[in-house]
């Protein structure tokens, strides 16, 4: 099954400011022009909570309209893996002016200890395994 996401853009400040493409693609994703004075940095297809994907058909949130039917979405085995209704994955498009810090980022189970503890710093329960793939 296949869905036509609304995306979330962030606008941190290492991202590139007006013309990128991120800018560009949050144009064509949402409809809204961006601003030139801004960074976009990246945008965020998934469940996060910082950054919600919305079905463009029917306006409801990514996520729960893959509660409404999970193994349909998700599959099977994928809920009994990972569980929930949260995308075990966030995809993003990146538009970068400056040099990133390296980040560390916890493994799955100490994600969902730290999340239970401190949801207001940490945002998910999910682990953050990263892959970078250049175009």
């Amino acid at each position: 099954m296949v869905l036509k996401l609304t995306c979330a853009v962030q606008n941190y400040d290492w991202g590139i400011t007006g013309a990128s493409e991120v800018s560009s693609l949050g144009e064509l994703n949402t409809g809204t022009a961006s601003d030139a004075t801004k960074p976009y940095a990246e945008l965020w297809m998934g469940t996060h909570p910082s950054g919600p994907s919305v079905v463009a058909a029917t306006g409801v949130g990514l996520k729960e309209t893959i509660a409404a039917d999970a193994v349909a979405h998700l599959g099977a085995a994928t809920l009994e893996r990972f569980g929930g209704t949260d995308l075990p994955f966030l995809t993003k498009v990146l538009s970068v002016s400056k040099a990133l810090s390296i980040q560390a980022h916890p493994d799955k189970s100490l994600a969902a200890q730290l999340h239970a503890e401190r949801p207001a710093v940490y945002k998910d329960g999910n682990h953050k395994p990263e892959m970078t793939l250049a175009v």
